[in-house]
């Protein structure tokens, strides 16, 4: 599984509401989500929005991440 700093790409929850943030969490292309190595709090953001899938958040989808730009 990827780590934070190499993963390429991305499982995001899409907010339901207008105003809500969406949440991007690291995964391998398939979207599993490597959780040993997440952080407490980006692990603790995943579960929170696995729970609130169809309250809070759409189900979610597998984007490629952006490359950092570097100056």
């Amino acid at each position: 599984m990827p780590t934070q700093a190499q993963a390429t790409h991305l499982l995001h929850f899409e907010p339901l509401a207008a105003q809500g943030a969406g949440l991007d969490i690291p995964c391998d292309p398939e979207g599993h989500v490597g959780l040993d190595a997440l952080g407490d709090k980006a692990r603790n953001d995943y579960f929170f929005a696995r729970a609130l899938i169809g309250c809070v958040f759409a189900r979610p989808t597998v984007k490629q991440a952006m490359p950092l730009m570097r100056a």
